[in-house]
């Protein structure tokens, strides 16, 4: 997707107040996990039912903010491969 349209879906996403929705969803997702632990953002995606590429975004964003924090590499329970997970920050 070139950056323009990249740029232009953000702004849109962020102007709608779905961004903040989608955070929420992802932070509750963290506290309320069956697991009790860290996760990777494939293992959100699966349980928010969020696309893997907006889970991505919004945990950047989050990131960012303090609002989730990296945890040690492990291997995904989804992927199987080695990922850095998050956790609520």
């Amino acid at each position: 997707m070139p950056r323009s349209t990249s740029t232009s879906s953000y702004h849109q996403l962020r102007d709608s107040g779905r961004q903040s929705t989608q955070e929420t969803q992802i932070l509750q997702c963290l506290r309320e996990s069956m697991l009790n632990v860290d996760m990777t953002l494939k293992e959100i995606s699966r349980m928010t039912g969020l696309e893997i590429n907006a889970v991505s975004g919004r945990v950047n964003g989050m990131k960012k903010k303090g609002m989730v924090k990296e945890a040690p590499k492990r291997k995904c329970r989804v992927t199987d491969r080695w990922v850095t997970p998050v956790f609520p920050g």
